[in-house]
Order: C-alpha cells, then sequence, then structure tokens
C-alpha cells in the first residue's frame, strides 16, 4: 500500500509540472532580457542596471525566509499552497507587463522606478515560487518517484524557457515591422509572458486539488521574526543543507551570468540578428529536455550529486576550450548551446530534488515538517546569486566600456563580454562541482532515513 501511494500517475506528473512553465517563462525572460532593456531600450548605464537587479535580489533574498516561514503555517480549506499560488498569479501577469514598459520619466527617476519594480516583480514570484516548490514535497516521499516529478518540471520548464527565449524578441521583431514602436513593442512582450505565466500557474492550481491538504493544527502560531530566524538557523545546522546552499549559491550565479550576458554576446560579438537570436535561443531548451532522459539514468544508477557533477565538469571544459577556439561557425555555436545546458539546465533538473531530500533529513534529525521553510532557500539562493551575478556583469561590462547607445562596442567591452560568456562563470560552476562532491546525502542514506521514519 505505501508503495502504491508513492506511486505518481502521469496526470498528477503532469499536473505538477504544468506551474513550471509560468516559473521558467519569468525566470528566463527577466534574466535573459532585463538588463538588456534597461540598458537598450531605458537608456540606464549597465553598472546601474546591475545594481537595480542586485536590489532587487536583496529584498527578494529578504523575503523568501518570511514566505517560507509564513508558508508552513498557513492553512485554508482550500489547502495549504494553492490558494497562496493563486493569490500570486494575476499580480504577476500585470508587474510583467510594467517590468519591460519604458515609462517616460526623467533619467533620474527611471532607476528608481525599475528597482521598485524588480523589487515587486521578485515579491510576487516568490509568493508563487515557494509555495509551489513545498508543495512537490507532499506528492511523494520515494527517491525514484521524486526525481520522476522533477524531471516533468523540468520539462515543463525547458518548455518555459523555450517560450521565455524565443517570443520577446521574434515578437517585438514582429510588432516593429508591422509599425508598433519599439516601446510598445517591449510592453507587449512582457504582457504576454506574465499571462502566459499566470495560466500555468492556475492550471497546477487546479490539478494540484487532491495533493494539497490543509496543515496540521498545531502549526498555527503566530508570526514571529526571532522564531523565524530561529528555524532558518536550525535548518543551516544541517550539513547537507551548508554544503547545497553553497554549490546552488555559486551554481546560479554561473547561470546568471551567462543568461544576462547572452544577447550581449550574441549581439555584439557574434553579430546575430534579433531574429536569428530568437531561432538560437529555443535551440537550448531543446537540448535540455533531449537530456532529461540521460539525466534520469545518471541519477537513479550513481546519485543526483555525482550525475550534476559530471554535466557540470563537461560545461566547464566546453567553456574554456571555446575561450580559446572561439564561437566561429555552427558546430562551436553548438558546443557553446550544449555548455549553456551542462551549467544551466541540468541545474533546474536535478537540485529541486535535492532541497526535498533536505526536508527528508531535516525530519529524521529533528522530527520537524519544515517544508517550505527549507525550499525556501532555493528562492533565497536564487535571489542572492541572481543579484550577485547581475551585479557582477554589470561592473565587468561597464568596466569594459560597454555603451547601448553604440550599435557597435569597443574591442574592450566586446572582450568581458567574451570573458563572461566563459570563464568567468566557469570559476563559479568550480566551487560549485566541489561543494557536491563533498554533500553527504547519498540514496543509500536517504532510504535509510525513509525506512526508520516509516
Amino acid at each position: 500500500m505505501e508503495k502504491e501511494q508513492n506511486t505518481l500517475t502521469v496526470g498528477e506528473k503532469i499536473g505538477y509540472g504544468f506551474a513550471s512553465t509560468g516559473d521558467a517563462v519569468l525566470y528566463s525572460a527577466s534574466g535573459t532580457f532585463f538588463m538588456f532593456f534597461l540598458t537598450t531600450i531605458a537608456g540606464i548605464a549597465p553598472a546601474t542596471a546591475g545594481v537595480i537587479t542586485a536590489i532587487g535580489a536583496v529584498w527578494n533574498a529578504i523575503y523568501n525566509p518570511i514566505m517560507g516561514y509564513f508558508a508552513d503555517r498557513f492553512s485554508s480549506r482550500f489547502g495549504r499552497r494553492r490558494p497562496l499560488m493563486i493569490g500570486a498569479a494575476i499580480p504577476l501577469a500585470i508587474v510583467f507587463l510594467l517590468l519591460f514598459t519604458n515609462v517616460a520619466i526623467s533619467a533620474g527617476v527611471k532607476p528608481i522606478w525599475y528597482g521598485f519594480m524588480f523589487m515587486l516583480f521578485w515579491t510576487c514570484y516568490t509568493s508563487f515560487f515557494v509555495p509551489y516548490l513545498a508543495l512537490g514535497v507532499d506528492y511523494t516521499a520515494d527517491y525514484n518517484q521524486r526525481i520522476s516529478l522533477r524531471l516533468y518540471a523540468s520539462a515543463f520548464n525547458q518548455i518555459g524557457n523555450l517560450i521565455a527565449l524565443a517570443l520577446p524578441t521574434a515578437l517585438v521583431a514582429l510588432l516593429q515591422r508591422q509599425g508598433v514602436s519599439v516601446n510598445a513593442s517591449w510592453s507587449i512582450a512582457g504582457g504576454s509572458i506574465g499571462v502566459i505565466a499566470m495560466i500555468t500557474i492556475l492550471v497546477t492550481a487546479v490539478a494540484a486539488k487532491k495533493k494539497d491538504v490543509p496543515c496540521a493544527s498545531n502549526m498555527h502560531d503566530s508570526f514571529s521574526i526571532s522564531k523565524m530566524f530561529s528555524e532558518y538557523a536550525s535548518v543551516l545546522k544541517l550539513k547537507p543543507a551548508r554544503y547545497l546552499i553553497i554549490a546552488s549559491t555559486a551554481s546560479l550565479i554561473a547561470f546568471t551570468i551567462l543568461l544576462s550576458n547572452v544577447m550581449y554576446y550574441f549581439t555584439y560579438n557574434l553579430g546575430f540578428s534579433s531574429e536569428k537570436i530568437a531561432t538560437i535561443l529555443p535551440i537550448r531548451p531543446i537540448i535540455t529536455c533531449c537530456l532529461i532522459p540521460l539525466t534520469s539514468f545518471l541519477s537513479k544508477k550513481l546519485d543526483k550529486k555525482w550525475a550534476f557533477a559530471l554535466f557540470n565538469i563537461l560545461g566547464i571544459a566546453l567553456l574554456l576550450i571555446l575561450k580559446v577556439r572561439g564561437v566561429v561557425g555552427t558546430f562551436t555555436l553548438g558546443l557553446y548551446l550544449l555548455a549553456t545546458v551542462c551549467i544551466c539546465g541540468i541545474y533546474w533538473q536535478i537540485i529541486p530534488s535535492v532541497y526535498y531530500d533536505i526536508c527528508v533529513y531535516d525530519q529524521y534529525e529533528t522530527g520537524k515538517n519544515r517544508q517550505a521553510t527549507i525550499v525556501s532557500f532555493q528562492g533565497l539562493v536564487e535571489a542572492a546569486a541572481s543579484g550577485l551575478g547581475a551585479l557582477v556583469l554589470g561592473l565587468l561590462l561597464g568596466r569594459g566600456g560597454f555603451d547601448g547607445s553604440l550599435a557597435t562596442q569597443t574591442e574592450e567591452a566586446m572582450a568581458w563580454i567574451e570573458n563572461c560568456a566563459t570563464w568567468v562563470p566557469a570559476i563559479f560552476v568550480a566551487i560549485s562541482i566541489i561543494c557536491m562532491i563533498l554533500y553527504p546525502l547519498t540514496r543509500r542514506r536517504y532510504e535509510e532515513m525513509i525506512e526508520k521514519l516509516k
């Protein structure tokens, strides 16, 4: 009976995974295009744009623990997670429209406006993402089923990436050919992304009705800042959690640099048009989807941490080779896309389920059920890493003398764009690999804990 209860149907996995499309479409579109929009459409300097994204990330890092603590204590007759997801869906669509709207205000006020909007975006995003990620813990406790659930979510995640990477540039180019202004085109693109995310989140909220149950009455206690910090300090005492958080942070810094830099690299260094970029960027999520069966095989055969390490080692090797060789044709462009998949795409296939494992470890060690608190660390790490990655990118582009008003950049600016596409993210990936190799929670240890908990 326990095995049957832990076995998920294909329909349940699809229902859960659907919201990952909204997750990815928001995360990838903001990460890929927001800095580019700020520097080339809104007319904000690269270093200032980096500070704007960093401020938004700092706020998100503050808000994530609050949301995780609150989500573990929230209850309603409609469930623990779904009402929070539904409540965030519509505001997300509105905020994303405003995020990519070039407002007619003075140059001195613009950074304040976009900084506030980016903070509001992360607030809405985290209000959806933390309950959604915690919802996956409630689906099953089986090690392989959790891998399978997250791989289904990863497949939908890649659909979101496909939409996020293809739609904005293609839609902006199409609208401009129809005579729509560049500012209005970007606003429509941002609004379209927001609506798509909203719909997918609502679909999962409906599909997860049977899996989302009200929390136990003993979780109803008053909100306390001291209790919240105490909870998070307690989680940080868990050795596997510390290794995972450091690995995630380093990996996502590399992810942010690669993601935010790709428009600069393709536009200025490789000389691609908007239409060509719109056809190239979707190739990456397609490659990621193709690697899902291999990721599943290696994760179940070797262990999740070794599968993660192997893919990332390959990614570093390819980036360093391309730094020396250069991207000069279709073959080397394909290798570059594969390298970014090994570093960026594989993270989302493996690491979320590793956070689920920490939930079991926490229950085994402390006897507590703090799923939302623990998975909110992933959101906190994403926030901190995205801010640091964007800040590093902005500072390095500024050091190179990048000027968004110029159609052709200086050699120094292009050199730093190339560095941010190759060896700079490789440094952070190396740190992530080391931490994951040292990560002590193996599959064997996980299954022993499950048996003892039963």
